[in-house]
């Protein structure tokens, strides 16, 4: 079995946005939610090309990533749904973390941290997206149902973080808050631009602002 070289390349940079996560989880918590997401999103990219997903078929949004990943991980009985549901509330505080004014705490990071590398791990097993789990898979080339891997239990004290309160039905409610705040920021760099006639760089920057739209997100 050959891993398409993107894949490979996805399987690093999510490893790279763990290490980055773990260095940022106490002096900016945000951050280190954002990378974590970021990790969990690259590592589920990997895991679709190495399921027989084209790289022009890859999904462009968020969505459309725990979407296709669903199908290709849970349905298909590689990866336990719990396990998955972490992607979807990583996701919420990535959005939380990224478009609203909510600060995360040192604590919902660590904790985020910890579920994006048991998220990493398994999923690198199930797809194979390390020598070792090659190895180990061109012995047994169909999943067994009894292989599937679930979240792990996890040391951390779960009673106080963001990541346990966080409901995943509140996804979309995240979003419109996270729309709403995109507005009002695109409106002051809109008006420093107008207000600012020595400075183009400022005019180029609120137009790049007016044309991203926060519901494709498409990520990095």
């Amino acid at each position: 079995m050959t891993l398409p070289p993107l894949a490979r390349d996805l399987r690093l940079k999510a490893e790279r946005a763990l290490a980055t996560a773990r260095e940022l989880q106490e002096r900016d918590p945000d951050g280190s939610v954002n990378r974590s997401y970021y990790a969990m999103f690259d590592i589920a990219r990997a895991a679709l090309l190495s399921a027989g997903v084209r790289e022009d078929d890859l999904p462009r949004t968020h969505g459309g990533l725990i979407g296709s990943f669903s199908k290709h991980a849970v349905l298909s009985g590689r990866i336990d749904q719990k396990l998955f549901a972490a992607l979807g509330r990583t996701e919420s505080l990535r959005l939380i973390a990224d478009y609203t004014g909510t600060p995360l705490s040192p604590k919902t990071a660590a904790e985020t941290v910890v579920r994006a590398e048991a998220f990493v791990g398994a999923v690198e097993k199930a797809f194979a997206l390390n020598e070792s789990s090659i190895a180990n898979n061109l012995e047994n080339d169909s999943p067994n149902p009894q292989d599937k891997i679930s979240e792990p239990d996890l040391p951390i004290e779960q009673s106080e973080t963001d990541y346990v309160r966080l409901k995943p039905i509140s996804l979309e409610e995240i979003r419109r808050q996270a729309r709403e705040n995109w507005l009002q920021l695109r409106r002051r760099n809109v008006g420093a631009a107008k207000g600012t006639s020595d400075s183009k760089d400022a005019g180029r920057d609120a137009k790049e602002d007016e044309s991203h739209s926060i519901d494709e997100d498409p990520g990095e």
